[in-house]
C-alpha cells in the first residue's frame, strides 16, 4: 500500500523534527565552548538541517519540521510560550525566505544535485537567518542581544553549519547514488507546498 503524498510529509515532519531537536542538543554539547549563547554559536550544524528539509519537504512541511523542532527546544532554553513560539517561527522562516529569494534572484528552481545551488542557498540562509532571529529578538527578547558582534558571529556559525553539512550530505548522496531520489522527491511536491 502507497502512503499519499500528505501521509509521506507527515511522516516526513515527525522523523524530522526530533532529529533537528536532537542535533541541536547535541551541536551544544560539540561545540559549547565556540557558543556565545543558548542561540549562537560559531558551527552550528543543525542550519543545514533547516535548508535540507526545506529542500526535500518542501516550504510549507519543511518550516512546520523545523517549527515542532524548536518548538520542542523552547522549554529547555527558559523561554516562555511565546517567546518559543516566536524562536520557533523565526528558525523555521529562515530557509523558506532563502529559498524563496533564491527562486527569485536564479529565475530557477534549486537543483539537489548541484553544488554550487547548495553553497548558494547556505550563504543566502546564513544571511536571511541571522537577520530574521535578530529582529525577531530585539522584538520580544532583547536579552538576546548582547553584542553588535553576534550578528556576524551568526551568520559564520550557520553557514560553517551550513556549508559543513552540504559537503556531508552531498559526498554521501553520490556515494549511495540517491540524487535522484531526492530529486523525484521534491518534484512530487503538490504546487502550494512548495
Amino acid at each position: 500500500m502507497r502512503l499519499g503524498i500528505h501521509q509521506e510529509k507527515i511522516i516526513g515532519v515527525a522523523l524530522c523534527a526530533p532529529l533537528f531537536a536532537a542535533t541541536h542538543l547535541a551541536n551544544a554539547w560539540l561545540f559549547e565552548h565556540l557558543s556565545l549563547s543558548n542561540h549562537i554559536s560559531w558551527v552550528y550544524l543543525p542550519a543545514f538541517l533547516r535548508v535540507v528539509y526545506v529542500l526535500i519537504l518542501g516550504s510549507w512541511w519543511g518550516f512546520m519540521a523545523i517549527f515542532m523542532g524548536s518548538l520542542a527546544l523552547g522549554g529547555g532554553l527558559d523561554e516562555n510560550l511565546f517567546q518559543a513560539l516566536m524562536n520557533a517561527g523565526a528558525s523555521g522562516l529562515g530557509p523558506v525566505v532563502a529559498l524563496g529569494l533564491f527562486k527569485l534572484l536564479k529565475e530557477r528552481k534549486l537543483q539537489l544535485s548541484r553544488p554550487s545551488d547548495l553553497i548558494q542557498m547556505c550563504l543566502l540562509y546564513a544571511l536571511v537567518n541571522a537577520v530574521i532571529h535578530h529582529f525577531n529578538w530585539a522584538y520580544q527578547q532583547p536579552d538576546q542581544l548582547m553584542s553588535v558582534s553576534q550578528l556576524p558571529i551568526m551568520i559564520v556559525g550557520d553557514l560553517v553549519g551550513a556549508l559543513l553539512g552540504a559537503l556531508l550530505f552531498t559526498l554521501l548522496m553520490r556515494r549511495l547514488g540517491l540524487f535522484q531520489v531526492l530529486e523525484r522527491l521534491a518534484k512530487d511536491q503538490p504546487k502550494q507546498a512548495s
